[in-house]
């Protein structure tokens, strides 16, 4: 979404510039314009550019496996755009074979709300330990355990949350996590079940209570038997606790 608010302010700032009057034929002059005009494009591009791929890093990390070479790409050519100076030519862009400016390259589902407000966000590739251990590029492994060490966590009640996905939930999967001493477990039944690998859903185990600060503390992430991974992982979730129903 923000490449499409961002290339129509860049569109229209070529314009804008294109459609100012030029001199007459004047070598020197016309150099001095075309000096200024690059200037004043850069500096108008460079900021924009720089939240565009900004954005494309977060949603990059986020990505899925297959999706992680689409958004390499758009931000080497980004980042190749302001190492040049930032003048992106959308005219020339325009005249492409297709006709068309480059879309976007496919863009990952929202996050959920609690992905959104948590606290502490443990993702695969942050685990210190994981089983099977973490292949090279996976964002959502499937797996049955994982550890992360967390530098610091101050006293307090948490709620513990999975962003997971689960294909092949055939039986009751027992989900433990276990922290400063504590565990928090609950058994994800089978109506838990996802469309897909990538179709993720949030998975609430219950609440933590620290009667002390941790610092450099291992949590610990247990799933199933741990002789089959059937959970895929996208992160663990520690948020404040959920408000009480009326």
């Amino acid at each position: 979404m923000i490449r499409h608010l961002i290339l129509p302010l860049l569109f229209a700032a070529a314009v804008a510039s294109a459609q100012q009057p030029t001199e007459p034929a004047n070598p020197t002059r016309l150099d001095q314009m075309e000096a200024i005009y690059q200037k004043e494009l850069s500096a108008r591009h460079i900021p924009l550019l720089g939240k565009y791929l900004t954005e494309l890093q977060r949603l990059g990390a986020l990505a899925t496996a297959d999706e992680q070479p689409y958004y390499q790409a758009e931000i080497g050519r980004i980042q190749a755009v302001i190492s040049a100076g930032g003048a992106l030519d959308l005219i020339a862009a325009q005249k492409s074979p297709t006709g068309e400016l480059p879309m976007p390259a496919p863009m990952p589902p929202p996050d959920p709300a609690e992905r959104k407000n948590a606290l502490i966000v443990l993702t695969p590739a942050l685990a210190a330990r994981t089983a099977p251990p973490l292949e090279s590029g996976a964002v959502s492994p499937a797996v049955i355990a994982a550890e992360w060490r967390i530098e610091s966590m101050e006293a307090g009640t948490y709620d513990i949350l999975i962003h997971y996905s689960a294909p092949t939930l055939a039986e009751p999967l027992p989900v433990k996590v276990e922290f400063a001493g504590q565990t928090v477990q609950k058994v994800m039944d089978t109506t838990r079940v996802t469309r897909d690998a990538e179709a993720f859903r949030i998975f609430r185990l219950g609440t933590l209570a620290l009667t002390a600060d941790q610092r450099g503390e291992t949590l610990r992430l247990t799933v199933g038997d741990q002789k089959q991974p059937l959970l895929h992982l996208k992160s663990v979730l520690i948020t404040k606790p959920r408000p009480p129903s009326n």
